[in-house]
């Protein structure tokens, strides 16, 4: 018998109220420009104004993407790349529920590697490492 056995796991999760305030300090571990996926209702919010002060107060240069759609329709991700990859980020970001996670790891994989979201359907297509990701979810579902 042939045993198999994948393990994709986070190097680090914080789990509990208030963890979105460890943002910056952890950011700012991996470089000095984040791209943020989120969507349009949440990023008007306080709280995502207050983590944005707390980014650019830790020396961390921010672009926010605010048009992630439900579901990530794979039409919508072009305009997304085409400007995270004038910014240039170190790292990516998403804040919100699963689409605005999901779009946070289409927008890693693109700009790290280039090409399509079809060149990637599959398992094993990723050819290397990514931009570091971090993942703020805001809501309990199953997604992402």
């Amino acid at each position: 018998m042939t045993l198999f056995a994948a393990a994709r796991l986070p190097r680090e999760i914080l789990f509990g109220k208030g963890q979105r305030h460890a943002l910056p300090a952890i950011a700012g571990r991996y470089g000095r420009r984040a791209f943020i996926c989120t969507d349009e209702r949440l990023a008007g919010t306080p709280e995502f104004i207050e983590m944005l002060d707390g980014l650019k107060a830790a020396g961390i240069d921010i672009l926010v993407h605010d048009r992630t759609l439900p579901d990530v329709p794979r039409d919508s991700v072009g305009a997304c790349i085409t400007a995270a990859k004038v910014f240039r980020p170190d790292m990516v970001i998403g804040v919100g529920g699963g689409s605005c996670l999901d779009m946070a790891k289409c927008a890693g994989l693109l700009i790290s590697h280039g090409g399509r979201l079809q060149d990637y359907y599959g398992e094993f297509k990723v050819p290397g490492p990514t931009l570091p990701l971090f993942a703020v979810p805001t809501t309990a579902g199953t997604g992402s």
